[in-house]
């Protein structure tokens, strides 16, 4: 599907068109929204160390931001933009041999908990641009998407920190009892209301994850201000909360294509491009847009891929983390 979705966009796209528009961009904005990504991404680190707390996992704070680079630069690569949870899990497994559990968790909770937040933030401004998104048959979908997943999300929350299923009648306990694994799934519920015990520890990671979003959406802004497009702050918050939603979804390699064809559409809904349909004129702004947005994640990826070549070793040498367990590839399964 990605190389389908690409060649579509690259044969209706007019490339000397979206050169021109990017020759004209301004490089400031630009390179103010790259440095905000990056402050993201460190906050976003604190948030997963936070997280890890929780689980009692402890390891240095340098080792969480060094895994979430990590962790970035493979989702550039891999289904959806969520597949770097994996190495993230396979490697906090190293300093967690006896935990393998909850630390897994911690990576779960890292992804939820960002998203969730992203979804709080784009519900707040949904009411403002309802008329909008409503007009649209493909956004309407969309919109009911994002709300099943943030009540899906809120509902299973509240059910695991509330319901005391000790007291639920024996039915359910016979039920539980013919559940294949249901000793990880009791682990992972454990360590789920462990953040009913740790709140503070919990309520710090919220903030972190709002003040991350915040900047995701101030750099998804200055690149709107560096392409000279008229935006609303309050729109990108909206337009960039649902194609990271979408493109969260294992459709595509690395978001590509879905993205794009993402800005695209939402764009065109709020006026922002006006679309002709036989030959596609019009699509270079969102296009450059969603070009530049991948260009300076890539740019963090990149340094994420350093990371991740001088990782291993660093831990190997590394003699005074002694929960580290031998393994000869850093992508071994534990």
């Amino acid at each position: 599907m990605t190389i389908a979705v690409l060649v579509y966009l690259g044969l209706k796209v007019h490339w000397p068109e979206i050169e021109r528009q990017l020759a004209q961009s301004d490089p400031f904005w630009i390179l103010v929204a790259f440095l905000l990504i990056g402050v993201a991404f460190l906050l976003g680190s604190i948030r997963w160390w936070l997280l890890l707390k929780v689980q009692e996992v402890l390891v240095p704070l340098k080792v969480a931001t060094s895994l979430t680079l990590i962790g970035q630069f493979f989702n550039s690569f891999l289904l959806g933009t969520t597949g770097g949870d994996i190495i993230k899990a396979l490697y906090i497994l190293k300093y967690s041999p006896d935990k393998k559990t909850h630390a897994t968790l911690s990576v779960i909770m890292d992804r939820i908990m960002g998203l969730f937040v992203f979804l709080c933030c784009g519900l707040v401004t949904l009411p403002w641009q309802l008329r909008f998104l409503m007009q649209r048959e493909e956004t309407k979908i969309m919109i009911y998407v994002i709300l099943i997943l943030f009540a899906s999300i809120l509902v299973a929350a509240v059910s695991l920190l509330l319901i005391p299923f000790q007291q639920l009648p024996s039915p359910f306990h016979r039920l539980w009892k013919k559940i294949p694994q249901r000793h990880t799934i009791a682990l992972l519920t454990g360590g789920f209301r462990q953040h009913g015990r740790s709140r503070r520890l919990t309520l710090e990671a919220v903030l972190y994850s709002l003040a991350a979003c915040f900047l995701f959406f101030s750099a998804a802004y200055c690149i709107a201000l560096a392409t000279h497009l008229h935006i609303s702050f309050m729109r990108i918050l909206t337009i960039i909360t649902t194609v990271i939603a979408v493109t969260s979804l294992p459709i595509s390699i690395g978001g590509h294509g879905l993205r794009e064809g993402m800005f695209v559409l939402m764009f065109s809904v709020f006026g922002i491009v006006t679309l002709d349909n036989q030959t596609g004129a019009g699509e270079e702004p969102a296009i450059l847009f969603s070009v530049l947005f991948f260009s300076l994640f890539l740019g963090w990826s990149l340094v994420g891929g350093l990371v991740y070549l001088s990782f291993n070793n660093s831990i190997r040498n590394n003699s005074g983390v002694s929960q580290i367990v031998s393994v000869k590839d850093p992508g071994e399964m534990v």
